[in-house]
C-alpha cells in the first residue's frame, strides 16, 4: 500500500470512528435528559433549536451544526457529563485529611496511573461506549466548585438482570421449565474527591436491592490506587437525620418528611408515616408528640424518607426525594436529577449535618 493509500485509509478510519462516537452520543443524551434541555442547550449556543422529536432534533438541528463545525464531539461530550448519571443513585460519604485529599487528586498523579490502567482515553478524552464487557472508567474532570477543588471519575457497569417471561409445565415429560428474558441496564457510579478531604461514591441504584456493601467495595476495588479506601472514614449522617426533625418548624420551606423512624438500642422502634404524597409529617403536632414521648434514652432515627424543596420567588417548584436510610453514611436520590439539582441536594445534607 502506497503513503498516500495508507493515509487515505487512516482518514476514512477516523471518520468512520467520529460517525460511530457521534451516534452513540446522541443515542446516550437521549436517554439521559429531554428534549427541552437539549433545544436549551442549542439556544445558549445561538443555534437553530426548535425541533418537536428527538428524530427532528437530531437530523435538523444537530448533525447540521457538527456539518457546518458549529457544534463539536467536545460540546456533545459536555452535555452528556452535565445530564446523565445525577439521581437514581445511593451517595456514601467519606473523609480524610486535606492534604492527603489535595495530594491524591493531583491531575499529573491521576493521568498517569489511568494511562497505567491503559485508559488513555479517559485521560485525555471521554471514552463514548454504552454498554462494556466489564465496568470502564470512561471520563475523569478536574474542576473547582466554590473555591474547592475536586477530581471526579465516572464509571460504566453493565449490569444484567432477568426477567420471567414464561413458565411452561408439561405433564407428561414432568418438566417445569421458567422462561427468562435478558436484560441489560447501563449503570453509571461516580467517585469524586475535593480537595478538603470530602469524598462522595455515587452508586447506581439496583432495581432489585437494598444495601449496597457489595457494590461499594467493589467499586473501591477498581478505584485502586487512584483512592485507596482505608485512607478513608465514613462521614455519619445520624446528626442529619436529628437536625432535620429538631428544626422540622424552621424548614419547613425547605423539607418535607414522608415518614420518619425512631428505633431504640434494644431493636424496639416507632415509625411515624404520611399517608399521601402531599402530606408533611412535621405539620402534625400528634405525630411530633408521639416522637418526642419515644425519643428518650439510647434512641436515635433509624431512617427518614424526606422532600428536598426548590423554592422560586417563594413558591416550591419541585421537590427532590431522598432516603436517609441504610448505612451510617448514606442517602439516596430515588430519581433521576439535573447537575444543579444533585447539588442542591449535597449542600442541604451538608449543611445540616
Amino acid at each position: 500500500m502506497t503513503e498516500t493509500a495508507a493515509e487515505g485509509m487512516g482518514v476514512l478510519s477516523s471518520m468512520v470512528e467520529g460517525a460511530q462516537k457521534l451516534s452513540i452520543l446522541l443515542e446516550l443524551i437521549e436517554r439521559a435528559t429531554s428534549i427541552a434541555v437539549v433545544r436549551d442547550f442549542l439556544k445558549s449556543r445561538e443555534l437553530s433549536h426548535s425541533a418537536g422529536s428527538w428524530e427532528e432534533l437530531r437530523t435538523k438541528r444537530i448533525l447540521p451544526a457538527i456539518d457546518e463545525g458549529q457544534l463539536t464531539l467536545a460540546d456533545l461530550h459536555a452535555l452528556l457529563r452535565r445530564t446523565e448519571g445525577f439521581g437514581r443513585q445511593h451517595i456514601f460519604l467519606f473523609w480524610c485529611a486535606a492534604d492527603r485529599a489535595a495530594a491524591m487528586i493531583a491531575e499529573e498523579r491521576v493521568r498517569n496511573l489511568l494511562l497505567e490502567r491503559d485508559a488513555v482515553e479517559a485521560a485525555d478524552d471521554p471514552l463514548v461506549i454504552d454498554l462494556p464487557a466489564e465496568p470502564t472508567f470512561v471520563d475523569v474532570r478536574f474542576d473547582k466548585m466554590g473555591g474547592v477543588k475536586f477530581m471526579a471519575l465516572k464509571e460504566i457497569e453493565k449490569r444484567t438482570y432477568r426477567k420471567l417471561t414464561s413458565e411452561v409445565t408439561d405433564d407428561k415429560a414432568m418438566t417445569f421449565t421458567k422462561v427468562y428474558k435478558v436484560e441489560h441496564q447501563r449503570a453509571i457510579n461516580f467517585a469524586r474527591l475535593w480537595d478538603n478531604g470530602l469524598l462522595e461514591i455515587r452508586i447506581a441504584s439496583r432495581d432489585n436491592a437494598t444495601r449496597y456493601r457489595d457494590d461499594l467495595a467493589h467499586f473501591f476495588n477498581r478505584l485502586k490506587p487512584i483512592i485507596v479506601r482505608n485512607e478513608f472514614a465514613e462521614v455519619s449522617l445520624m446528626q442529619l437525620k436529628k437536625n432535620l426533625w429538631a428544626k422540622r418548624d424552621e424548614l419547613q420551606h425547605l423539607v418535607k418528611f414522608s415518614t420518619y423512624t425512631l428505633q431504640d438500642d434494644e431493636g424496639m422502634s416507632l415509625r411515624a408515616n404520611a399517608v399521601l404524597s402531599a402530606d408533611d409529617l412535621a405539620g402534625s403536632e400528634r405525630v411530633a408528640q408521639s416522637l418526642a414521648a419515644f425519643n428518650a434514652g439510647a434512641v436515635q432515627c433509624s431512617n427518614s424518607n424526606i422532600y428536598f424543596k426548590i423554592v422560586e420567588k417563594g413558591e416550591t417548584v419541585k421537590e427532590i426525594h431522598v432516603l436517609l436510610n441504610g448505612e451510617d453514611n448514606e442517602f439516596a436520590v430515588t430519581a433521576a436529577v439535573t447537575e444543579e439539582e444533585y447539588e442542591y441536594v449535597l449542600h442541604q445534607v451538608l449543611k445540616h449535618n
